[in-house]
């Protein structure tokens, strides 16, 4: 596994990866729906399957001494890779907003642990979309790609509405709406009481079992399907 890794790094890890890492600096965007910084990883991802693809990838592979499960847990191990390395980086750029940046974020999520939730639900929207659909035939990434893209774009406007609602309620005192004053003064924001710490710590917790539960069936699902394809 550790060769197959070491070749999808050499061989087809797409240079618009590191442009598209680098923007996570979005986060530094006043009033932003910082989530769509996510869904460019992801679009960096479709450009390593599709330029993979182009270069005879899947035929080199299949002419190595591996079978196919391991080629696609190696490519899948590379996406978890670089999910991981951005949600590292969401973080980051969490942590240095409480200097350089002050007040709410009235285009969306906060910066907290809850960004951070969000961000690993999209992956694993994205992973059980996106991976299956790709290895049912082994080359039609852009179709792959796109139904991908309708999951995370569906799932961006539902957390980012439902934080912009719940900011615009909290303000609004005439309406008394305990779900969304909750989300308001707990998870839209950067938790700064121990309330608000608990329900983003619960929050991230389980989006964290989201993304280990959806991705590994993304897997299973994936190898399934590929070992089906002749790829001659």
């Amino acid at each position: 596994m550790n060769a197959l890794l070491n070749k999808e790094l050499r061989l087809c890890l797409h240079p618009t990866v590191f442009i598209y890492l680098a923007l996570v600096l979005m986060l530094l965007i006043p009033s932003y729906p910082y989530l769509v910084a996510c869904f460019f990883l992801c679009n960096a991802i479709f450009f390593i399957f599709q330029s993979s693809r182009e270069n005879g990838d899947s035929l080199y592979t299949a002419m190595l001494p591996v079978s196919k499960a391991q080629a696609v847990k190696a490519r899948c191990l590379l996406v978890v890779i670089l999910q991981i390395i951005e949600l590292l980086l969401m973080a980051g750029m969490c942590a240095f907003s409480l200097v350089a940046m002050d007040g709410a974020n009235a285009g969306g999520t906060d910066h907290g642990l809850s960004l951070l939730a969000f961000a690993l639900i999209l992956f694993a929207i994205f992973n059980l979309i996106f991976l299956p659909s790709f290895y049912r035939t082994g080359y039609k990434a852009g179709a792959a790609f796109l139904k991908g893209a309708i999951g995370v774009w569906l799932w961006i406007v539902l957390s980012e509405g439902t934080m912009i609602a719940s900011h615009a309620i909290a303000q609004n005192q005439s309406l008394d709406l305990p779900f969304f004053r909750f989300v308001a003064d707990n998870i839209d924001c950067f938790p700064a009481t121990g309330e608000a710490w608990t329900a983003q710590a619960i929050l991230f917790g389980a989006a964290l079992l989201i993304y280990a539960v959806g991705t590994l069936v993304s897997v299973r699902l994936s190898v399934k399907r590929f070992e089906r394809v002749d790829v001659q």
